[in-house]
């Protein structure tokens, strides 16, 4: 049955392709295809000329070779089995009942929509995004910490991380912040530091490295300590980390940064003109839909 159902929804999926090739020109030796004389006809539904020249040249056929004949007749031929499934598919609702096929074809949709009429951005649109979001780029700035770890007293229960955790630990915390005040923090370090599977660098590293040692949570803080200040205890796994903020350096933002971030500049204002345009055109589906809400409470 699994096997079956994985069959309807790549099915619904090459129909699917089928539609969206309708909304495209391909060009091919000079030609554009735009002819709607139908190749075959499948229960009423036509395969078009159009769409079979489009589905033969997407394959790598040669529409002009004598000696691809036989190849396009198979092809044409595949073309009416996947029209037939696709039909079978709608006919059992698939798409209504089967979870992996109606994920498939929302999915389809989803990427039909941000194709449609998908621009290239001029730089200029690009340097204004770039600025209008400096600070998610500032991220690249680089840090120096050092680091005194202290493990939870019981690595097995399930209060790690919580107050009662800290609480166990308080009279530790406090040893470890009398020794920085009193001495200093790489004394308490010494006296205090228990060895993690990874020890963090106290080298300068940029965020994005600091994330992988000890996840986005901690690194914020990290990101909003002064220089030479020291966090309060923050837990990560099965303790807690005490970091002092030894350097940070943040790049300047000027033109030859925004080049060297021109790439990922480029990914993040396409996903978010992606998104804009799904939540326009979703926005649009309910607009002319009619849609009953009724209480979820009965």
């Amino acid at each position: 049955m699994k096997n079956y159902n994985i069959l309807f929804g790549f099915s619904i999926f090459l129909g699917l392709c089928l539609i969206a090739y309708e909304l495209f020109y391909i060009k091919d030796n000079q030609k554009i295809f735009f002819e709607r004389k139908a190749v075959a006809i499948v229960n009423d539904v036509d395969i078009t000329e159009d769409q079979f020249l489009k589905y033969a040249i997407n394959l790598g056929a040669d529409i002009e070779e004598e000696e691809d004949k036989e190849i396009l007749e198979l092809i044409l031929e595949r073309m009416i089995e996947e029209e037939l499934l696709v039909q079978r598919g709608l006919e059992l609702d698939l798409h209504t009942k089967d979870v992996q096929v109606r994920r498939e074809l929302i999915q389809q949709v989803i990427n039909f929509i941000i194709k449609i009429e998908n621009t290239e951005p001029s730089d200029k649109e690009l340097e204004t995004y770039f600025l209008k979001n400096i600070k998610k780029y500032e991220s690249n700035k680089k840090v120096k910490i050092n680091t005194i770890f202290t493990q939870s007293l019981d690595q097995e229960s399930q209060f790690l991380g919580t107050e009662y955790d800290y609480k166990t630990l308080e009279n530790k915390f406090d040893q470890i912040y009398n020794d920085i005040k009193n001495k200093s923090f790489t004394e308490a370090k010494i006296n205090h530091h228990q060895k993690t599977f990874f020890e963090i660098p106290n080298d300068l590293m940029n965020i994005k490295d600091c994330k992988q040692y000890l996840g986005p949570t901690i690194c914020k803080t990290i990101s909003s300590l002064e220089k030479d200040q020291i966090s309060n205890p923050l837990f990560y796994q099965n303790g807690f980390y005490i970091i002092k903020l030894e350097d940070s350096i943040r790049p300047k933002v000027d033109s030859s940064f925004f080049q060297d971030m021109k790439d990922k500049v480029l990914f993040d204002y396409n996903n978010e003109q992606d998104d804009l345009k799904l939540k326009e055109y979703i926005q649009y589906l309910k607009n002319n839909a009619e849609i009953k809400r009724y209480p979820l409470n009965g």
